[in-house]
């Protein structure tokens, strides 16, 4: 009586076994998120596929996405403002308005559900997945490390963010003659970055920050560009009244804004940890331990990093004559009493001073003796 049972029973598991392969068969397959031909997966990310490898650098995905977030939330606490040219009654009045490397749109959206009557396009190489933006908002797909789409002199105000980890030296280049072409006479264009260089860091921040540096200097891509922006953009020539300012901000301490800077920088290790791993050979567990012990160091060490603005009027047709510029200091960050040195800063704690030349160059870091590269 037991084999026929078990004839019964495997019979039952045969048919049962066709009717799921049958099942699987006719269910849809999930479509990919971002196209396959045009992406690619790697770690658990997305990435763009380029010939460029400072293009494919950042991934492009919902946590990418969320990223930039938390950097746009970040701006608006720390500057309290979204942007720094003076052109808040033109906005009022309708002008137009571009903004360069877009991404999301956070910057693009924000301002446009704040000044209705102007109208807001931003360009970029791709489009993340945007939900219901304004009807003054409009997002065009577009290689822009070429030329521009646009005749010259069409828009009152240009503007660019966060193209640090995006840009090689030849596309900014190439990019900061275009802002200044279609931007109207008597218009302005304005670019916000952050510094290229922690300071104050400990030495796990510090093993992060050399391979970092290392990585993208083979990818043409310059950690300095913050502090170079005013320079570069006074010898194009073109624009007159040229101003250049920062900010400092602390890394995980000193409140909301420390928090906020701490949500990015911890973002930024998941963002670019799969280029790392596969630049500098380095397993996933390695890297993972590295960084949460550099983020704690940011708290200890009590870490920051500044973030730099620039923007300048494009001179009218047939002005003659050099570009005037300034430099203004803003306000350091910090406990203690906080003092701006030079054109980068200083934070002054309970341990040491910080001064810092233009180059943004000098970085504080602490010794390791257990991690050799």
């Amino acid at each position: 009586m037991l084999f026929p049972t078990l004839g019964k029973a495997s019979s039952i598991l045969s048919k049962s076994c066709d009717t799921s392969r049958h099942r699987r068969h006719e269910q849809p397959l999930a479509e990919p998120k971002f196209p396959l031909k045009k992406f690619e997966y790697m770690e658990g990310r997305n990435y763009r596929q380029s010939q460029k490898p400072n293009e494919q650098f950042l991934p492009c995905d919902d946590e990418e996405i969320e990223r930039l977030q938390i950097n746009h939330i970040l701006m608006k606490s720390l500057f309290v403002s979204t942007f720094f040219a003076p052109v808040a009654d033109q906005l009022k009045e309708g002008i137009k308005v571009l903004e360069v490397a877009t991404g999301p749109g956070w910057w693009l959206i924000d301002m446009a559900t704040q000044y209705p009557k102007s109208h807001f396009t931003g360009i970029d190489t791709m489009i993340y997945p945007i939900s219901l933006p304004p009807a003054n908002c409009h997002i065009k797909v577009f290689d822009i490390s070429k030329k521009l789409p646009y005749p010259d002199n069409t828009f009152d105000y240009v503007t660019q963010h966060e193209a640090l980890l995006r840009y090689s030296q030849q596309d900014w280049d190439a990019i900061l003659p275009e802002l200044i072409r279609v931007c109207k006479p008597g218009g302005y264009i304005e670019s916000v970055e952050q510094s290229g260089n922690y300071q104050d860091i400990g030495p796990n921040m510090s093993i992060w920050m050399m391979r970092l540096t290392v990585s993208l200097q083979t990818r043409q891509i310059n950690l300095k560009i913050a502090t170079q922006l005013q320079s570069m953009l006074e010898e194009l020539g073109g624009l007159e009244s040229i101003e250049a300012s920062h900010r400092s901000a602390p890394i995980g301490w000193y409140g909301r804004n420390g928090d906020l800077m701490l949500e990015s920088v911890e973002r930024l290790f998941d963002a670019i940890k799969p280029k790392l791993c596969e630049d500098w050979s380095m397993s996933s567990g390695k890297y993972d331990k590295i960084v949460q012990a550099a983020s704690a160091e940011c708290k200890d060490f009590r870490s920051w990093i500044n973030i730099h603005y620039v923007y300048g009027r494009k001179k009218l047709e047939g002005t003659t004559g050099d570009s005037t510029s300034t430099t203004t200091e803003d306000t350091a960050v910090g406990s203690m009493n906080q003092t701006v040195v030079d054109s980068d800063s200083s934070v002054n704690n309970d341990k040491n001073t910080v001064n810092d030349s233009m180059d943004d160059t000098h970085t504080t870091v602490g010794s390791c003796d257990n991690e050799q590269l």
